[in-house]
């Protein structure tokens, strides 16, 4: 014999829980080797090349997602973006020309941009697959071998007080761009040590049973001596009261979707409700 009972919304509770983890990676895709600014952002000299094979593609993609609120009016002389020589610099000021937000640093009051505008100035990009880094790098636990540069936290890769880069936690990105955004000899990154996160949906059910609840049971033990119908000298008891040993949790149809099987026996109480926690971690 089956016993249900229909669950309400207020008896299914789901919380989010972000998890920790360290990880090193060392074989990190790098881009973006020195060029021509002036020259090489025009759409000829684009070419057939594509994504992380062609530096101009890199150095306008990290400028446009990354850097594009802090560009001033006066970066480009005239016309099109890819076409005229670039002038001016990048502030820590943000301006809105190619971006009207930042989406990688919200939040935060200290973050700074530094990125190379000038001819021949190099930047370097290394992006970290999101497989390995889960749904967010942690600020503060990027470390760099070989390297004295430290993640400040706040999205800046610093030197020395100096910044030599930004890290896009979210995207699991890190730029490059030398001291200060000069863009000399940008440090390269052969390996890197951090921390990802992902989040975990924990999913808690609460089963209540009443005191003129569940007071039945299939044990077995109970029968009478002719084995067919329970003992009432038993069950009829006002002391009776059975113990619960595994909880099954239904879906509409009636099917059993998941079995929990409780530690120890656990009596149910006839003067109170008696509740139930069955968790679900995903």
């Amino acid at each position: 014999m089956g016993v249900f009972k229909k669950l309400s919304g207020n008896d299914v509770r789901v919380t989010p829980i972000q998890t920790k983890y360290s990880k090193t990676t060392a074989a990190i895709v790098s881009a973006g080797d020195s060029f021509d600014i002036n020259t090489k952002l025009n759409r000829g000299d684009i070419g057939s090349n594509t994504g992380l094979n062609n530096p101009a593609l890199v150095y306008a993609s990290a400028r446009q997602l990354f850097y594009g609120a802090f560009i001033s009016q006066n970066y480009i002389s005239s016309g099109s973006i890819f076409d005229n020589a670039l002038v001016g610099t990048i502030t820590n000021t943000t301006s809105g020309v190619f971006s009207r937000f930042d989406p990688s640093f919200q939040g935060s009051f200290t973050y700074r941009r530094h990125f190379p505008v000038g001819t021949d100035k190099d930047i370097k990009v290394y992006s970290i697959p999101v497989a390995d880094f889960g749904e967010s790098i942690i600020p503060g636990t990027v470390s760099i071998a070989s390297t004295t540069a430290i993640d400040d936290a706040n999205g800046n890769l610093t030197n020395s007080g100096n910044v030599v880069g930004n890290i896009l936690y979210d995207q699991g990105i890190i730029v490059t761009t030398g001291t200060n955004g000069n863009g000399s000899s940008p440090i390269s990154v052969p390996s890197v040590s951090y921390s990802g996160s992902y989040t975990i949906y924990s999913t808690q059910y609460k089963c209540t049973a009443s005191p003129n609840e569940f007071n039945y049971t299939l044990n077995p033990t109970l029968l009478s001596a002719s084995n067919v119908d329970y003992d009432p000298a038993i069950i009829d008891s006002p002391d009776f009261m059975p113990y619960v040993t595994t909880i099954g949790l239904y879906n509409e149809n009636q099917e059993l979707m998941m079995v929990a099987k409780l530690g120890q026996p656990v009596q149910l109480n006839p003067f109170t409700d008696t509740n139930f926690i069955i968790r679900l971690d995903r």
